[in-house]
C-alpha cells in the first residue's frame, strides 16, 4: 500500500469511528430523554435484593447505551448515599449484561439502510413540534449514524487484506494457542484502557471481522480483553470518592478479571460452544446478522458478527450468573481488601461524574441524593442550635460546631449549583430542566435556613456575654415558637426530599399549610406579648432587643421552609388560599340551618 492509501485508510476509519461514537452518544441522550420518568422509577426500585439490583443495572445500561456511563454514575450514587455497596455491586453485574446490547445493534444487518434511517429521523426531528416525536427522530438519526460509521470503518479496513506486513502481524494474534489468546486479551485490554470506551473498541473489532481482516477466534479474545479494559473508567471515577465507591470499583475489576481468566483457560470450548449455537440458529434469523457478500473477502465467515455479539453476551451472562449467588461473599472480600481504617466520614459532599460521560437523568438522581444528605446536615444544625439556645451556660465548642455546619452547607450549596448548572447544559426534557431548577433552589433555601440557625446561636452567645436573661413569660413564648418552628421544618424537609411532586389535594400539603398558618399566628401573639412587656417595663431593653432579633430569625427560618415546599411543588400561595377558601365554605355551610 502506498502512502496515500494509508492516509485514505486512516481518515476513513477515524471518520467512521467518529460518526459511530457520535451516533452512540446521540442515541444515549435521546433514549434517556424518552425514558426519563422510567429511569427515575428504576432508581426507586433498588433494594438489597441482588437479582433486582442486577435487573436495574441491565435496564439502566440498555437505556444509556454505555456501561461506562452507568458505572461512573454509580460512584456518584454511592457518594451521595443513594446506594449501598451491595446494591452498587449488583447494578454493576447488570451493567455488564446490559452493555452487550451494543454488540447486537452493531451486528444486525441493516448497515446499508443507514441513510434511510437518517432520512426517516430527519422528518420528525425537524418538522414535528411534539418533543416525544423529535426525540424519536433523534433515535432514528442516531441508529443511522451508527450503521454508517460501521460501514465506513469496515470499508476502510478492507485494503489491509493486500498488505503482507499486516497479515504477518495478524498471524501473531491468530488466537490459535494459549500465548496468542493472552496476547489478544492484553491488546484488547490495553486499547480499551487508552480509549476508555468498550463500545468503540467493540465497533473496531467487529469492523475488522466484517472486513475479513480477523477471524472469530481473534475477535473473541480481543472482546474478552475489552471487558477488563472497561473497568478502568469506574476505577478512575472512584478515586477521591467514598470508601464504598472504591470497594465497588474493586469488585467490578475482580469479577471481570476472574471471569476472563476462566474463559481464557476454557477458550477452545468457549468459542466452540458459541459457534455451535450460532450456526444452529434458523436461517431466517441468522440472515439478519449475516455479513453481506458484496465486495467481501473470499472465505469470509458470514456469521462472524453474530458470533461476536453472541460470545460477548454469553460471557457476561455466564460470568454474572456465577457471581450472583456469591455477591455477599464478594462484598465481604472487597470490604476486607479495602478497610475503613477507622476514619470518620466527614460531612462534606462530592458530586461525581465526568460531564463527557454523564447521563443527565442519572446526574439529577445523584443530585437528589446530595439533597437528602444536605437535608440531614440542616436538621443536625437545627438540633444543635436548639440545644445551644436552651443552655444556661455558654459552650464554645457547640457554638463553633454550629458555625462549622454553616460552612458545610455553604460548600454543598455551591457544589450543587455548579454541578446542576453544568448538567443542565446537556440535552434535557422540559420536565428534567424544571427539576434541575428546583434542585438549585432547594439547596439555596436549605443553606439559608442554616444561616439563620447560626444567627440564633450568635444572639444566644450575646446573652451569655452580657449576662442577660429573658423573663419567664418571654422564655416560655420563645420555647413554644422554637418547638413549632422545629416541627414545621422537620416535616417540610422530610416532605421535599421524598416527594417529587404533589397535588393540591394531597393531605401532606394540607397539613404543612396548617402548620405554617398556626406558626404565623403564634409568632404574631409572641410579638404582641413582647411589645406589651416592653411597654410595661418588665423586660430589660437590651434583652428585649435580642429577643426580637431571635423571633425574627425564627420567622425567617419559617419563610425559607415555606420556600422549600414551593420550590418542590410550586404555587404555595395558590394552594394555601384554595385551602382557606375550602375551609371558609365548609364553615359557612355548617352555619346554614335546614328549612323545616
Amino acid at each position: 500500500m502506498s502512502g496515500s492509501d494509508w492516509f485514505t485508510l486512516a481518515y476513513t476509519v477515524l471518520g467512521g469511528l467518529g460518526i459511530f461514537l457520535f451516533g452512540m452518544k446521540l442515541l444515549s441522550e435521546s433514549l434517556q430523554t424518552l425514558a426519563s420518568d422510567f429511569i427515575r422509577k428504576l432508581i426507586g426500585w433498588l433494594t438489597n435484593n441482588r437479582v433486582v439490583a442486577m435487573g436495574v443495572g441491565v435496564l439502566l445500561t440498555v437505556i444509556v447505551q454505555s456501561s461506562s456511563v452507568t458505572t461512573v454514575m454509580l460512584v456518584g450514587f454511592i457518594n451521595a448515599g443513594l446506594m449501598t455497596l451491595t446494591q452498587a455491586v449488583g447494578v454493576v453485574l447488570g451493567a455488564n449484561i446490559g452493555t452487550t446490547i451494543t454488540g447486537w445493534i452493531i451486528a444486525i444487518k441493516i448497515g446499508k439502510y443507514g441513510l434511510l434511517l437518517v432520512g426517516a429521523g430527519f422528518v420528525p426531528f425537524f418538522f414535528l413540534k411534539s418533543v416525544r416525536w423529535k426525540n424519536l427522530g433523534k433515535v432514528l438519526i442516531a441508529l443511522g449514524m451508527i450503521f454508517l460509521g460501521l460501514s465506513f470503518m469496515s470499508g476502510g479496513f478492507k485494503p489491509l487484506s493486500k498488505t503482507d506486513d499486516f497479515h504477518s502481524l495478524l498471524h501473531f494474534f491468530d488466537a490459535d494457542n494459549m500465548f496468542s489468546v493472552l496476547a489478544c486479551v492484553g491488546i484488547g485490554c490495553l486499547l480499551t484502557f487508552i480509549v476508555q470506551s468498550s463500545s468503540a473498541m467493540l465497533a473496531i473489532t467487529m469492523s475488522l471481522a466484517a472486513a475479513g481482516q480477523i477471524d472469530y477466534h481473534t475477535a473473541a479474545a480481543l472482546v474478552l480483553g475489552e471487558n477488563i479494559g472497561t473497568t478502568i473508567t469506574m476505577h478512575l471515577a472512584a478515586i477521591g470518592g467514598t470508601i464504598d465507591a472504591k470497594r465497588a470499583s474493586y469488585a467490578h475489576i475482580m469479577f471481570n478479571v476472574i471471569g476472563v481468566s476462566v474463559m481464557v483457560i476454557l477458550f477452545p470450548w468457549y468459542v466452540g460452544v458459541v459457534e455451535y449455537v450460532v450456526e444452529s440458529v434458523p436461517g431466517a434469523v441468522s440472515s439478519l446478522f449475516a455479513v453481506g457478500s458484496e465486495g467481501t473477502a473470499e472465505g469470509l465467515d458470514q456469521l462472524v458478527m453474530m458470533k461476536i455479539a453472541a460470545g460477548h453476551s454469553m460471557f457476561n451472562i455466564t460470568n454474572n450468573l456465577f457471581f450472583l449467588p456469591l455477591l455477599p461473599l464478594l462484598v465481604r472480600l472487597v470490604t476486607w481488601m479495602k478497610p475503613d481504617k477507622g476514619r470518620k466520614s466527614k460531612k462534606r459532599l462530592k458530586l461525581a461524574g465526568d460531564l463527557g460521560k454523564v447521563s443527565p437523568e442519572l446526574a439529577l438522581e445523584e443530585a437528589e441524593g446530595e439533597l437528602r444528605l444536605m437535608r440531614d446536615v440542616v436538621l443536625d444544625a437545627w438540633d444543635e442550635t436548639c440545644t445551644y439556645v436552651r443552655l444556661q451556660a455558654d459552650q464554645p465548642d457547640l457554638f463553633n460546631h454550629i458555625n462549622h455546619l454553616e460552612n458545610v452547607t455553604d460548600n454543598i450549596q455551591m457544589e450543587m449549583t455548579l454541578f446542576i448548572t453544568e448538567v443542565m447544559q446537556l440535552p434535557l426534557s422540559a420536565e428534567s430542566s424544571k427539576r434541575g431548577y428546583s434542585l438549585i433552589r432547594l439547596s439555596d433555601e436549605l443553606e439559608s435556613i442554616v444561616d439563620y440557625c447560626e444567627n440564633l446561636a450568635k444572639y444566644r452567645a450575646r446573652l451569655f456575654r452580657d449576662n442577660l436573661k429573658f423573663s419567664e413569660d418571654a422564655q416560655r413564648d420563645f420555647d413554644d415558637l422554637v418547638k413549632m418552628t422545629g416541627d414545621f421544618l422537620r416535616a417540610s424537609a422530610e416532605f421535599v426530599v421524598e416527594r417529587l411532586e404533589a397535588d393540591m389535594e394531597d393531605e401532606s400539603v394540607r397539613e404543612l399549610i396548617k402548620l405554617s398558618d398556626a406558626m404565623g399566628e403564634r409568632a404574631d401573639k409572641v410579638r404582641d406579648g413582647h411589645l406589651e412587656r416592653v411597654r410595661s417595663g418588665s423586660c430589660e431593653p437590651l434583652a428585649g432587643m435580642v429577643f426580637s432579633d431571635m423571633v425574627v430569625a425564627l420567622r425567617r427560618i419559617k419563610n425559607h421552609t415555606v420556600n422549600l415546599i414551593d420550590a418542590r411543588i410550586g404555587r404555595w400561595e395558590e394552594r394555601r388560599d384554595a385551602l382557606r377558601n375550602l375551609e371558609r365554605l365548609a364553615d359557612e355551610s355548617s352555619e346554614i340551618q335546614p328549612v323545616s
